[in-house]
């Protein structure tokens, strides 16, 4: 049985946050909090600390409309805006739906099927994103569970060989390589541009919270490494995959209607299992920026 945990907010001063953990690698169920309520700065404080220890924050049985939801992301920092206009940002530049509903024969949000891999959200930019927040509004009766992995566990567990040959690089991320069980990953050979959203990053990269280390290359997004050549770079990209998407780092949340789920993209990565498509998957999605890792 999982054990409650009390997390204070700035200097122990009231209120508590009660929190039960949901993986040994990462996450925390935070307990007793109404986001559709103003928050005052203490418990702001609390949740954010508790964010920052665990990565993944998990708010059960949520009611909240649009705005209050992006207003409680923008606690967080700058409200990244989304890449195209979807439906959602009719209401906020910073809205947008993660589902396969349609409307005159087309999505109205994105990502509306289908598997995917582990990623960190938009890595191929300068600056990535440090929150997502996905608020659960319709669910298939199966499938469609989202997979986290703790980046700073699968740091601190790497094989001293793989440490010492990542050391100080830099690996390409980007947008173009797409998503599905092909596994099929395009080859960026061209140096990262703004125009063809990819960037290169540091492959352990420090958290600016915590100064805690972690993994900062993925599956989905993570093309080459700086300087390798290809076939090297390969290699050494596969064995740093396998080795942070290893069970022990993993936590599988099973949702229900009503969830918030709130993750560090700078320590986590996060995967989506495959859901029937004929059966309506809806999640509301607020990001925010981040800076630039180091």
């Amino acid at each position: 049985m999982q054990t409650e945990t009390i997390a204070k907010g700035a200097e122990g001063a009231a209120p508590t946050l009660a929190l039960k953990p949901l993986h040994p690698a990462l996450g925390a169920e935070v307990g007793g909090i109404d986001l559709a309520q103003t928050l005052d700065d203490a418990t702001f404080r609390a949740i954010e600390n508790a964010w920052h220890e665990h990565g993944v924050l998990l708010f059960r049985k949520q009611s909240f409309d649009d705005l209050q939801q992006v207003a409680f992301a923008a606690r967080f920092g700058e409200l990244a805006t989304t890449l195209k206009a979807y439906e959602g940002a009719k209401v906020h530049p910073a809205l947008m739906f993660v589902t396969n509903e349609m409307r005159d024969g087309k999505y109205i949000g994105a990502l509306p099927d289908g598997e995917m891999f582990f990623h960190s959200d938009m890595c191929y930019l300068e600056r990535p994103l440090s929150a997502s927040m996905l608020y659960a509004m319709a669910l298939p009766p199966t499938g469609g569970n989202t997979l986290f992995a703790g980046m700073h566990a699968a740091f601190e567990a790497l094989p001293a060989d793989l440490a010492q040959r990542v050391e100080g690089r830099l690996a390409v991320n980007s947008y173009e390589p797409g998503y599905g069980a092909s596994n099929v990953r395009m080859r960026i050979e061209t140096a990262p541009t703004e125009h063809t959203k990819t960037f290169a990053h540091p492959i352990v990269r420090t958290h600016p919270a915590t100064g805690r280390k972690s993994l900062f290359v993925n599956r989905l997004m993570t093309a080459s490494i700086v300087g390798l050549p290809r076939d090297e770079s390969d290699a050494l990209l596969k064995a740093l995959f396998d080795h942070q998407e290893q069970a022990q780092f993993q936590y599988e949340h099973r949702w229900q209607l009503g969830d918030l789920l709130m993750w560090d993209n700078r320590c986590t990565l996060h995967a989506r299992r495959e859901f029937p498509a004929t059966h309506l998957r809806k999640m509301r999605r607020v990001a925010v920026r981040g800076e630039r890792p180091v």
